[in-house]
C-alpha cells in the first residue's frame, strides 16, 4: 500500500499545543430541587350569565286569626239609602260612556266624521 501524503507542506515549526478539554460529565444528575413559592393571583375573569330562575316555592303555613272586631249595629236603611242611590247613578254613567265609546268606535271603523258638538 501506498502512503496517502497530505498536500500541505509544512512550512516552519510547528505550534505549541492548545488548551485540555473541558472533563466529561460524571455520573448521573440529581434530583430535581423543590419548588418555588407561588406567584400572585392574576385577574379575575368577566362575570358570567346570570342563571335560570328557580321554581316557586312552597307556600307557608296559614296564619292565626285576628281579633274579633268590636260588636256594633248594622246602618239603618235611611243611612244607606243616599249611598246606594250614588252607586247605581254611577253606575248608569258608566253604561252609557260605554255605549258612547262603543258607537264612537264603530263610526271611525265605518269612515264616518265624527261631529263634535260645541260647549258653550
Amino acid at each position: 500500500m501506498a502512503k496517502r501524503t497530505s498536500k500541505r507542506r509544512a512550512s516552519g515549526p510547528l505550534g505549541r499545543p492548545g488548551l485540555p478539554g473541558k472533563p466529561g460529565p460524571q455520573g448521573h444528575p440529581g434530583r430535581p430541587g423543590p419548588q418555588g413559592p407561588r406567584g400572585l393571583a392574576g385577574k379575575l375573569g368577566p362575570q358570567g350569565k346570570r342563571g335560570k330562575v328557580g321554581e316557586q316555592g312552597k307556600p307557608g303555613a296559614q296564619g292565626k286569626a285576628g281579633p274579633p272586631g268590636p260588636p256594633g249595629q248594622l246602618p239603618s236603611i235611611n243611612e244607606v239609602m243616599p249611598w246606594l242611590h250614588l252607586v247605581f247613578e254611577a253606575w248608569e254613567d258608566y253604561k252609557q260612556t260605554r255605549k258612547r265609546e262603543a258607537k264612537d268606535a264603530e263610526d271611525t271603523k265605518k269612515g264616518k266624521k265624527k261631529k263634535r258638538k260645541h260647549k258653550k
